[in-house]
């Protein structure tokens, strides 16, 4: 719908995106509150603490002067941050807000670099707030392991990156016209070219499969969703045998097979069972699309992990796809292709349809969504119960 900038603009929006949180206030008194503070975060915070660590992380230049000033603001900053804490736990109230969520964002560089342990007495409330915050799961996974600093920070030199960034493609390009440079001698070597032609040639002699390929591709995806449902995330779930062994077997299906003898021949008499190929390769898109849109369906009734993957219809989808990936191509002889033409473009409309409604089911959602409706209003909202209705009949006729 267009974009927003500046940070707290973002946090702004987000905040208020879901009417069901009170991370932007529980009454008109408390949005204003939190909205003076993050205007405080924002010329009291981190204007003059920026004019203080900046220096230390060596990108800017260092003015004793300025930093003095810089360190004079942050703690008239902090002493207004720590007569509010006395009277609540948090900036809002006794809930975490927006407000706590930006100033310990904005703060978490003086706490690691330039706060050191006599700078930090005449705060305690300050410095137990912001390590509460720090502690739980939700800034951790953000911030990391956030340590407080024992000793100030000195100012380093200012780090020359923007210097490097700019030369090192002028130094790069000189190298690769000295590489290029034509040379003297170069004539003698043009009798190799016949060697070099011949030992491309047996790149042509290799077979991939395509079709196998994307079909192995698939079971990961599936495995994976599996995995992740089950309560595996990140490395786990490539290191598990399973995961491995097909990214080995997709490896090899990639690398490709040598042809064999006569394969080019053969090359048009298979290509007959090709059509029949490509309709399973729609029928299993099809149904990997109903079981995607089942699992939001069912994620947006309040089912998760687990308990989705076991429900029944999911099951049964499941278990269809399974075996379309099984299936090849028909025994049975294919029709005559002037005959077969008329249906398989007829069900080329439908996939197409059937992605276009998906596709405005999706953004419907997300609109609505962005109104402050979720689960299941979103799913009763009459535009949604419509297109949802569209959308099976369109599969049915798959």
């Amino acid at each position: 719908m267009g974009c927003i900038f500046t940070s707290n603009a973002v946090a702004r929006y987000i905040a208020r995106s879901r009417a069901d949180t009170s991370l932007y206030g529980e009454c008109f008194d408390d949005e204003g509150q939190i909205d003076t503070w993050l205007e405080f975060c924002i010329q009291e915070v981190e204007i003059p603490l920026m004019c203080w660590v900046y220096p230390v992380m060596g990108l800017m230049e260092d003015s004793p002067e300025a930093t003095k000033d810089a360190q004079a603001d942050v703690k008239k900053a902090l002493t207004t941050l720590e007569e509010q804490l006395k009277s609540s736990p948090y900036l809002v109230g006794s809930f975490v807000s927006l407000a706590d969520i930006v100033l310990v964002c904005a703060l978490k560089e003086g706490f690691v670099r330039v706060f050191d342990t006599a700078f930090r007495k005449p705060f305690p409330k300050v410095c137990a707030w912001f390590e509460s915050l720090c502690k739980m799961p939700q800034f951790k996974s953000v911030l990391g392991d956030v340590k407080l600093c024992t000793q100030a920070g000195k100012p380093q030199p200012v780090k020359p990156a923007f210097v490097q960034k700019a030369e090192k493609p002028a130094a790069a390009k000189a190298e690769a016209k000295k590489e290029a440079a034509p040379k003297k001698d170069a004539a003698p070597k043009k009798e190799a070219a016949p060697k070099a032609a011949a030992a491309a040639a047996p790149a042509g002699d290799v077979v991939v499969d395509e079709a196998a390929i994307k079909s192995v591709g698939d079971d990961i995806r599936v495995l994976k969703e599996k995995l992740k449902a089950e309560g595996l995330s990140g490395k786990k779930i490539n290191d598990h045998p399973d995961i491995k062994t097909l990214v080995d077997k997709l490896t090899a299906l990639k690398a490709g097979t040598p042809a064999p003898a006569g394969a080019k021949a053969a090359a048009p008499a298979a290509a007959a069972p090709a059509a029949g190929g490509a309709m399973d390769e729609a029928a299993i898109k099809a149904v990997g699309d109903e079981i995607r849109t089942l699992k939001e369906k069912l994620k947006a009734e309040g089912l998760s992990g687990k308990k989705i993957n076991e429900h029944a219809d999911i099951k049964q989808l499941v278990d269809k796809l399974t075996a379309l990936k099984a299936g090849g191509a028909p025994a049975a002889a294919a029709p005559a292709p002037a005959a077969a033409a008329a249906p398989a473009a007829a069900g080329g409309d439908v996939e197409a349809q059937v992605t276009a409604v998906g596709n405005d089911i999706r953004t419907l959602k997300e609109k609505l969504k962005g109104e402050g409706l979720s689960g299941k209003k979103i799913n009763d909202h009459a535009e949604i119960k419509a297109l949802v209705a569209k959308l099976t009949e369109l599969k049915s006729q798959l």
